[in-house]
């Protein structure tokens, strides 16, 4: 492990202690996740972490208490809370720093003033509600909606927006199927955008939630995603816990991999685009990863989004023969039965 900066060879032999580790694990009670089980050229030929994609969003509304232990339910490893702040600062579970789409908001006429322009220079065109101008309090009265088409409306408003420190009490409080401790993978959403509009430092309000709840150090079985190579960067220097740099394309991946440091990441999650070519061979993306000791976690699987027009559980199984080592899923429970499938030697 000599090619490993030295905060690097820390997480990572950490993250080899770990039930759920981003590059596997050596045991994962009640299935047959010991190293070397899995078929496939993983880190370790280990199970791949399946990691519930904004709780169980392809049946219920994303980011909520009630879809986080539905995704556990389903067979989850991870549960996942984008993460951004409200107005007086608390980090609450959304994917937008919008609300249109995943609430009820619009249906609220005491908010119906704040509609505006945006705040947020990559929504620079969107008039809507901004999770930034509403107080905990005053999200806390608003209900979560699916925003997907054709997704099942039927817990429409019902569920109540959750604070991150909220879905860590969730995690602790709870086991996976398998009787091991969830693991929770927080994203941090545009934490330069929240930093140029005056909120604390993202970096420190997570870690400081993590601490909170003893959920900080390098034994944890928690993973902090980015966009922002300049945030992974930055948050990798504040904790021993394994950070994970997010990309959409080739290009934002060799952009901070030109980055003095770089990588500076314990896990790639790429788009699953990425990782094949027009013919279905593998990029190279996972091989260099893996070169350096990296695991590779693509998203998203969704059931009702094929890739290439193949079944998901076939999509699944493609992936997994390439040699990812974890996977986001809209559909905890379908990933949960494919990788069981694959496991078990099921065709």
């Amino acid at each position: 492990m000599s090619m490993f900066p030295a905060m690097m060879r820390i997480k990572i032999l950490g993250l080899l202690a770990l039930p759920f580790a981003l590059s596997g694990c050596d045991t994962l009670s009640g299935m047959t996740g010991a190293k070397g089980d899995w078929p496939y050229a993983s880190l370790g030929n280990r199970t791949p972490l399946l990691v519930a994609h904004r709780g169980a969003s392809g049946h219920m509304p994303e980011h909520t208490l009630e879809g986080y232990q539905r995704a556990l339910n389903d067979g989850a490893d991870c549960i996942e809370p984008d993460l951004v702040f409200s107005k007086d600062g608390v980090l609450v579970a959304r994917h937008d720093t919008y609300l249109s789409t995943t609430t009820d908001v619009a249906s609220k006429p005491e908010f119906a003033s704040r509609k505006r322009k945006s705040p947020d220079p990559e929504f620079s065109d969107r008039e809507d509600w901004w999770a930034a101008d509403f107080t905990l309090a005053e999200l806390k009265t608003l209900r979560a909606v699916q925003p997907f088409k054709g997704r099942p409306k039927t817990f429409d408003g019902l569920y109540q927006i959750p604070t991150f420190d909220e879905v860590l009490e969730l995690a602790k409080s709870r086991v996976t199927v398998t009787s091991e401790p969830v693991c929770v993978y927080p994203e941090a959403k545009s934490p330069a955008y929240h930093a140029g509009i005056g909120h604390a430092d993202m970096a420190e309000k997570i870690l400081a939630s993590l601490k909170k709840h003893g959920m900080d150090d390098a034994g944890s079985r928690v993973f902090i995603q980015s966009f922002e190579p300049d945030f992974v960067k930055k948050i990798d220097a504040m904790t021993d816990l394994p950070v994970v740099m997010l990309v959409s394309d080739k290009a934002a991946l060799d952009a901070a991999m030109a980055m003095p440091g770089a990588p500076f990441w314990q896990g790639l999650g790429p788009n699953t685009g990425m990782l094949r070519d027009a013919n279905g061979k593998s990029t190279g993306v996972i091989e260099a990863a893996h070169a350096k000791g990296i695991p590779v976690h693509p998203w998203t699987f969704r059931d009702d989004q094929p890739i290439d027009g193949k079944p998901i559980a076939t999509s699944m199984k493609e992936f997994f023969a390439l040699g990812i080592d974890g996977f986001f899923t809209d559909f905890a429970i379908t990933g949960y039965a494919v990788r069981n499938d694959v496991l078990h030697g099921v065709d």
